[in-house]
């Protein structure tokens, strides 16, 4: 039965695709893109917020004397080192992708951007993962990044 409900789906998943115009799925990718590019300046904005912690750790060791500066300065480091390897994920992703798909089938075209469709969800879910925890991490010093 589940063999059968499998080849159903997937008989199912290619005529849908089949029967797509890949501008329409191109267009889905774009506007993914779009609002994941959203989350690019939170990503910009944390690290430059860590830029600024890691240039200040005096300040950061007045505001909060019982701060362990050197392994503070280490998980700012690492966060940092995350968020630009996000945003480096992104930046080849959009140097890779190819919306002309001159000399493609329609059928080639949807899967080519069906598959570009993964691999920007993809880079959203890491997005979102590095924005929650350098925003958590970020909120440990909120005080001094009022100034």
């Amino acid at each position: 039965m589940k063999k059968i409900t499998g080849i159903v789906l997937l008989a199912v998943f290619t005529a849908c695709q089949q029967g797509t115009d890949y501008k329409v799925v191109r267009n889905d990718v774009m506007k993914f893109h779009d609002i994941v590019m959203a989350d690019h300046g939170t990503i910009i904005s944390n690290q430059m917020k860590l830029d600024t912690l890691l240039k200040d750790i005096k300040v950061l060791k007045e505001a909060f004397p019982e701060v362990d500066t050197l392994k503070e300065r280490a998980a700012m480091t690492a966060l940092k080192f995350e968020l630009v390897k996000a945003e480096d994920v992104m930046n080849n992703w959009m140097h890779q992708f190819e919306p002309d798909v001159s000399g493609k089938s329609n059928e080639e075209a949807v899967k080519y951007f069906e598959a570009e469709k993964k691999k920007i969800a993809d880079i959203d879910s890491i997005y979102k993962q590095e924005i929650k925890i350098s925003r958590e991490y970020l909120l440990k010093f909120r005080k001094p990044l009022r100034n």
